[in-house]
């Protein structure tokens, strides 16, 4: 490497910041303690999407780049998968959450703020069926009777996204009260 270059590579300033990067992780962190620490007996599918989706949409808004769902969504399945979350295994468990974080991050790339009611209540629920799709397909690909997996596929569907829509209308109310609060003023000082 010549000396021109290491100039130039120095000159380089990464997509995501240090200070950008410690808040996904902290917030990649609170999608699994919420997974661990707030099981509801309501035994309704997708029932938990009302939390972690918020959770995404909130670390969408707080760092707004593109990527930023993507990457909630695969630290957190990396450490879901490392504390033994999930009922499918650490395969499963980590694709899962990958798939909640990049096709939420698709929908917001084509939506856009997640702040507002509607976007975040369409882009949550993408998510959040990205996630049934992939416990789904895991359940075809490891032989279990379809007859099995499809029934109640659609309740289950429909679960899923009203579930993550509800997800969305608390994250972006939540952005919004932290807007109205000054949060996102106070980030600006500190990067």
């Amino acid at each position: 490497m010549t000396t021109e270059q290491t100039h130039m590579d120095e000159g380089k300033t990464p997509y995501f910041s240090t200070f950008q990067l410690i808040h996904l992780a902290l917030i990649s962190t609170l999608v699994v303690v919420t997974k661990i620490a707030l099981r509801l007996p309501l035994q309704l599918p997708g029932h938990s999407g009302i939390f972690w989706m918020a959770i995404v949409i909130i670390g969408s808004g707080i760092v707004p780049k593109r990527g930023a769902a993507s990457l909630i969504g695969l630290t957190s399945g990396i450490l879901a998968g490392f504390l033994g979350l999930g009922d499918f295994g650490v395969l499963n468990t980590f694709v899962s959450y990958a798939a909640i974080g990049i096709f939420t991050d698709l929908a917001l790339m084509l939506l856009g703020d997640p702040s507002n009611i509607i976007v975040a209540m369409i882009a949550a629920p993408i998510g959040h069926l990205a996630k049934f799709l992939v416990k789904w397909a895991f359940g075809v690909l490891t032989g279990a009777p379809l007859g099995f997996v499809t029934t109640g596929l659609a309740l289950s569907a429909v679960g899923y996204l009203v579930w993550g829509a509800l997800g969305g209308l608390l994250g972006a109310l939540t952005l919004q009260a932290l807007k109205k609060a000054g949060f996102f003023a106070y980030l600006a000082e500190k990067k």
